[in-house]
C-alpha cells in the first residue's frame, strides 16, 4: 500500500480512537486534542476523508433525509493501514514551523534591528506564555490516571499515558520557548549565539 500523508493518519487515528463520527465531530476532536500541536484546517478533513473513502480505508454513510450528515468509520483495511503506520519506522525528524523563528532569521543585526528583535522577542514570549497557559488548563482539566475517562466527546479530555506524554512535550516546548524569547528580550539576541567564543 502506498504511503499515506500524515493528515490521512490523523483521520484514521481519530476514527479508530473515537469510533464512527461526522467530519464535524472529527474537527471538534482535533481542536480539543492534536490541534494544539498539529495544524489541521477543517477543509482538509473533508478532502482527506474523501480520499480515504476512495481508497477503501474509510466507509461513509449519508443520512437520506434531514441534514444528510455524513458519518465516517474505519474499514478493516483502514485499521490495518493505521496499525502498520503506528508500528513502522519513525525516522522523520521534527518539522519546526514557527513564524517567530522565521522572522528572527530575517532580522538585520543593526541598532534599529536590535530594537525590532526585542519587540519580536517580547511578542513571541507573550504568545508562548499564552500557549503554555492553555496547556496548563488542559492539564488541570484532565482526569487523573485512576479516574474514569469521560464517555462522550466534549465532556473533557480523555487521557491515557500516550496522550499525557504528548501534553508533557507541549508543556516542555512552551517552557523552552518562553525562556528562549525572554532571554532575547532581556539580554539581546547575541546572548543566544551558540558558536564557540561568541
Amino acid at each position: 500500500m502506498p504511503t499515506l500523508s500524515a493528515s490521512a493518519y490523523v483521520v484514521l487515528g481519530l476514527l479508530d480512537r473515537e469510533g464512527a463520527t461526522t467530519p464535524y465531530g472529527l474537527d471538534r476532536e482535533i481542536q480539543q486534542s492534536i490541534g494544539h500541536f498539529w495544524a489541521f484546517p477543517r477543509s482538509q478533513i473533508y478532502a482527506e476523508a474523501a480520499r480515504l473513502v476512495r481508497r477503501g480505508l474509510v466507509v461513509e454513510e449519508r443520512e437520506s433525509t434531514g441534514r444528510r450528515r455524513r458519518t465516517l468509520s474505519l474499514t478493516r483495511a483502514g485499521r490495518d493501514a493505521l496499525a502498520e503506520w503506528l508500528t513502522g519506522p519513525g525516522g522523520q525528524g521534527t518539522d519546526i514551523r514557527d513564524e517567530g523563528l522565521l522572522r528572527l532569521y530575517f532580522q538585520r543585526d543593526t541598532a534599529s534591528g536590535a530594537a525590532q528583535v526585542r519587540r519580536l522577542a517580547e511578542q513571541q514570549r507573550d504568545a508562548h506564555r499564552r500557549k503554555l497557559a492553555g496547556y496548563e488548563d488542559i492539564l488541570a482539566a484532565a482526569s487523573a490516571p485512576e479516574e474514569a475517562a469521560p464517555e462522550e466527546a466534549g465532556d473533557g479530555i480523555r487521557f491515557e499515558p500516550p496522550q499525557a506524554a504528548a501534553l508533557a512535550f507541549g508543556l516542555r516546548f512552551e517552557e523552552l520557548a518562553v525562556a528562549f524569547w525572554t532571554e532575547i528580550a532581556e539580554h539581546g539576541v547575541s546572548t543566544m549565539d551558540p558558536r564557540p567564543g561568541a
